[in-house]
């Protein structure tokens, strides 16, 4: 699918900057949208890049190009706003004369922090797109807030739990392509860690799993403590049956 389309099971992202999977600052300037970019697309390597969409006279491949491995986020460094093209190449693709495997307009408002998954495979590519809605964490409450998204290939909808808690007691159902919005977490010092397991919902076979440690810590991003404080998580599960797993992004990093 060529096209990218909004439908909540969301979370992804892009922008131009990095050539790694990074935990850095997704605020947009004033004025401006941010944009995070996930590579989830079964099958692919790595995706560079193009702002211009499937117009290549400015765009020299390889030549400090951005991409995004598979199993990776991309967190650019610059800003954009409104109607906004986006091609994404295989490395095959870059050659003279290549079309993009993905040929997308991105709508990005004003001030929004903005997610685009890439799913399915190479000869059925697909997306996911969300503008997220970032919960207002009070500093004095010490919460962070954490959503699931599904972009696993093939399959059940998926349930999640914590680890010792019965199965969807954290979340009953989550399709293909779907997405929660945020819920707060306590990033207390008494919490020592969150262990999230994504089940089959029919089945309740366990296909993944994801701990976030050192909750507990003591003091604040800033200082080199807590990380989770205050921040706002997506656990995003990926990839083909038989080879779930998931990936971990900052939406929002006050550091």
């Amino acid at each position: 699918m060529k096209r990218i389309y909004f439908n909540l099971f969301s979370a992804v992202l892009l922008l131009l900057a990095t050539n790694s999977c990074k935990k850095d600052a997704l605020m947009p300037g004033s004025g401006t949208s941010a944009l995070m970019m996930v590579n989830g697309l079964v099958g692919s390597s790595r995706l560079y890049t193009n702002f211009n969409g499937d117009e290549l006279k400015i765009i020299r491949f390889y030549g400090g190009l951005t991409f995004v491995s598979y199993g990776t986020y991309l967190l650019p460094n610059t800003s954009y706003l409104g109607q906004q093209k986006l091609g994404l190449y295989r490395p095959v693709d870059t050659l003279q004369g290549g079309k993009p495997l993905f040929n997308l307009i991105l709508n990005l408002p004003v001030n929004t922090v903005n997610a685009l998954f890439l799913t399915g495979t190479e000869q059925a590519p697909d997306t996911l797109f969300t503008t997220n809605q970032l919960p207002y964490h009070v500093p004095t409450d010490s919460t962070m807030s954490i959503r699931f998204v599904n972009i696993s290939l093939g399959g059940n909808p998926v349930s999640v739990n914590l680890v010792g808690q019965a199965n969807g007691s954290t979340l009953a159902s989550l399709p293909y392509k779907g997405a929660t919005g945020f819920k707060k977490y306590s990033a207390r010092s008494v919490v020592d860690s969150y262990a999230f397991e994504f089940r089959d919902k029919v089945t309740g076979e366990l296909l993944s799993s994801y701990k976030l440690e050192g909750i507990n810590m003591i003091g604040s991003p800033e200082n080199g403590g807590n990380k989770w404080l205050n921040n706002d998580i997506t656990l995003t599960l990926f990839g083909p049956v038989g080879n779930k797993r998931v990936l971990l992004l900052y939406d929002k990093n006050k550091t």
